[in-house]
């Protein structure tokens, strides 16, 4: 299961783009949030951007949906025939519908390619190809849905935005690889994830790696000597903060199951 971190930016970072993932497998592909900067990074790195099968919106910040306009509409140009499932919370259609026609009027009933939505909620499990979706509520002031995503014995888990609650870490227990957004240094954000608190989070998990995101800008900018230090204490998991178009493969859970590339 290979991870490519389309963008790893919070709302308005002017260096990074929105955070966005590709999940692929040798069998299926999933799209986690499309901000109003992803598409550009999206075509960049999917190395076959048109047979994405799935886009999932953790919530309705445009930041993590904006975006999704700009890529229908450029795989409408390119000639995308297959169908695209868009997964979210409850209104997810309407919302998209919305939101696409505002940017685009009419577009939509002239694509070459069919619309399906699928709604999630919290503690549901979605079966999505060959892989296994779940969710929990994040503690974000939108409603926020974390996912995790197994397939096979490989799995990772995405917070969305938000901190840790006690639903979000039941859902991400065991898993491989754990993404999370880390919005500060301080000990308290309400609404929004800590590096402390992910790494504790991460700890707790089990997990054998961890992603911080969507992290403020001014911190990449002026604490980033403070922000390594914090990375380097940290034994288990091992800490580290993406750039955009880096990737991660987890291969299996015996031995380093973790390729990176940077």
């Amino acid at each position: 299961m290979r991870t490519t971190f389309i963008g790893v930016g919070e709302a308005f970072d002017d260096n990074q783009l929105n955070t966005s993932l590709l999940v692929e497998t040798a069998e299926s592909s999933l799209l986690l949030d499309c901000g109003f900067t992803a598409p550009m990074g999206f075509w960049k790195a999917a190395t076959h951007p048109l047979d994405l099968q799935a886009i999932y919106i953790s919530h309705f910040h445009g930041d993590h949906f904006f975006g999704l306009p700009a890529l229908l509409m450029r795989m409408k140009q390119e000639g995308r025939t297959a169908p695209l499932t868009i997964l979210g919370q409850p209104g997810v259609e309407a919302v998209v519908r919305q939101t696409i026609e505002l940017a685009y009027p009419g577009s939509l009933a002239k694509a070459s390619f069919d619309l399906s939505f699928m709604e999630c909620s919290a503690g549901q499990n979605i079966v999505l190809g060959h892989m296994c979706l779940g969710f929990a509520l994040s503690d974000h002031p939108r409603p926020c849905l974390a996912i995790r995503v197994d397939c096979g014995d490989r799995a990772l888990f995405y917070s969305g935005d938000g901190g840790a609650t006690a639903d979000t870490a039941a859902l991400a227990a065991g898993a491989d690889l754990i993404i999370h957004e880390s919005f500060t240094m301080d000990a308290d954000t309400p609404g929004h994830g800590t590096v402390d608190a992910s790494i504790d989070f991460a700890r707790r998990a089990g997990a054998r790696q961890l992603a911080l995101v969507h992290i403020e800008r001014d911190v990449r900018k002026y604490q980033n000597d403070q922000l390594q230090q914090r990375i380097s204490l940290s034994q288990e998991p091992h800490v580290i903060v993406p750039e955009s178009g880096d990737s991660i493969t987890i291969t299996s859970r015996e031995g380093d199951n973790f390729t990176s590339q940077v």
